[in-house]
């Protein structure tokens, strides 16, 4: 018998469109090539715009009331001998108005349907439609296919979102994975770190605000555009390393849902990517630091070991080395000093600074190698080139505080370590000077060099707890303490302190108040100023604090 439907047909029509479906009406269903073909509504026009939400399958002679439990559903009903009992068209009319059933779908010839069924079905606002010569199973299938749209393409699309992972080898790249995932769901998608910067996938999208990136899931609108941002966490207890974002241009409810959903699988197959990018990384740097101490702690010569790591790293130090501390502080830990690194590298790259970067858990230590002796005026272009470098990195890690420390040249290995020696004695003067970055040249120190030795001495730290002992005995929570840092670090400027501590400037006004109340020194002073700002850094690294520069 020719039934009017295939189960290719539905399939087919609806293959991409599904998981934009809305809720299907009665009207939509007999204008399908499902129905529309076989279909003919023979009364009840008048409930025609009413939602389908289920389609249920039975006989004209089992349709008592109520026909299904659930409102909204459209019976469809075998009437294959209702020439002898017609009366079951009314009472199948009845059954759907009393429980509120969308339609009737009657799998008969219309002659069979008498004037008083028509009229009932008028009367109840119940649509009754004619499937001539349909099989009432596979067009109840066929129809219920169209109804439940939205959950069988959201099935079908985040199956398709597992199967992609699944089949991705280890050597396809981010980038490659989230063009095929942007394929997939229809959606322009991107991966960005901490800072906003965009690691893998859509530039457009990876340029969405950093304020946007916060620590749970997001939707933002902007223009036409929504946006989607998946926080990655890719430890217990840390905040979100990474987002991934898709862009769609105005999403239906169900397609946006679907994307949130597919987005937080595929967060768990980056993050387990990622993870192991993370651990691949710091076992590199660990081999990397080890290595970097055992210079630093050579003493006349080096062993053969050292410069067998030294040829795997491929560092070179056949030459003039003129090493550079990056002291990182602010907004900094071990771990964002990791993932900064590449962008770190690519900053002094672009500046023409290229020799290896070594992290540390507070920065980086890398050198230059000059096959020639450098002039010694070069000190100066050298500073320079590495104060743009720094402010080029600075300009895409906000809140990250960065202070350079660069020794003389020196020729070979041992030169190195003693370059480095120079550059980390460098770094500490740059950073004591305060601010958010800073640049200082081993030459360029001339009296701070002395400052220097004072400031690192056991004298100046007894001198120090002295000096703010008054202080300290009343600062419990380090609150005075942290705020005459920062008020001497803006240079004794109320307003910028008051947003780096994020309160009114008054509450700066009326701290330094009671500060100069407890201290014994002239704030004003430039002398005194600096020797409480170096106390300050001495007394922090008493406590074993974090520095806050």
């Amino acid at each position: 018998m020719n039934n009017g439907v295939t189960m290719g047909s539905v399939s087919g029509t609806f293959a991409r469109d599904r998981a934009d479906s809305t809720p299907v009406t009665v009207r939509q269903l007999l204008a399908s090539s499902s129905l529309g073909d076989i279909g003919q509504l023979l009364a009840g026009g008048e409930g025609l715009d009413a939602v389908v939400t289920d389609v249920v399958v039975g006989t004209i002679h089992g349709a008592s009331a109520p026909l299904s439990t659930n409102a909204g559903a459209l019976a469809v009903l075998a009437g294959g001998d209702l020439r002898a009992d017609t009366y079951q068209v009314d009472m199948a009319i009845r059954g759907a108005a009393e429980s509120q059933s969308a339609a009737v779908v009657l799998c008969t010839e219309r002659t069979n349907i008498v004037l008083a069924a028509t009229r009932l079905a008028n009367k109840l606002k119940v649509p009754l439609i004619i499937a001539e010569h349909a099989d009432p199973i596979v067009l109840s299938d066929a129809l219920r296919r169209i109804v439940l749209a939205p959950q069988v393409g959201r099935s079908e699309i985040l199956l398709g979102v597992i199967s992609l992972l699944a089949r991705l080898s280890p050597s396809v790249s981010t980038q490659d994975a989230l063009i095929r995932l942007a394929d997939l769901l229809a959606v322009d998608v991107a991966l960005v770190n901490a800072e906003g910067a965009l690691v893998a996938g859509a530039e457009e999208v990876g340029a969405i605000a950093r304020g946007d990136l916060i620590d749970v899931p997001t939707t933002t609108v902007q223009g036409p555009f929504t946006f989607r941002a998946q926080p990655m966490r890719l430890a217990r207890k840390e905040g979100p390393s990474f987002w991934i974002i898709a862009r769609m241009r105005e999403p239906t409810a169900a397609r946006l849902s679907i994307v949130e959903d597919a987005l937080t699988i595929v967060s768990w197959y980056l993050g387990a990517r990622l993870v192991g990018d993370r651990l691949e990384r710091e076992r590199d740097a660990r081999f990397r630091i080890g290595v970097l101490n055992a210079i630093l702690s050579g003493q006349e010569g080096f062993d053969a070991g050292l410069l067998h790591n030294l040829g795997i790293l491929g560092w070179n130090v056949d030459g003039w080395c003129t090493a550079f501390y990056l002291q990182a502080s602010g907004e900094s830990d071990a771990l964002r000093v990791l993932t900064l690194t590449d962008r770190m590298s690519r900053a002094l790259a672009d500046h023409g600074v290229t020799g290896p970067l070594v992290e540390r858990p507070d920065g980086w230590t890398g050198w230059t190698v000059s096959r020639l002796e450098p002039q010694a005026s070069s000190y100066r272009e050298t500073t320079v080139t590495l104060a743009h470098a720094v402010e080029s990195f600075l300009s895409l890690a906000p809140n990250f505080k960065l202070h350079v420390g660069i020794g003389r040249p020196y020729l070979g290995l041992e030169g190195l370590r003693a370059s480095l020696s120079e550059a980390k004695e460098a770094v500490t003067i740059a950073q004591a000077a305060g601010g958010m970055s800073g640049v200082q040249h081993i030459d360029e120190m001339g009296v701070r060099r002395i400052l220097l030795g004072w400031y690192a001495s056991d004298s100046f730290a007894e001198f120090a707890q002295t000096l703010l002992g008054p202080l300290l005995e009343l600062d419990g929570d380090g609150t005075l303490l942290h705020t005459l840092e920062v008020y001497l670090d803006e240079e004794s400027s109320a307003t910028m302190a008051a947003g780096r501590l994020k309160v009114h400037r008054n509450t700066i006004l009326n701290r330094v108040d009671r500060l100069k109340t407890l201290l014994t020194v002239d704030l004003d002073d430039p002398e005194e100023r600096l020797a409480v700002q170096l106390a300050c850094r001495v007394i922090r690294l008493k406590r074993g604090e974090a520095s806050t520069l």
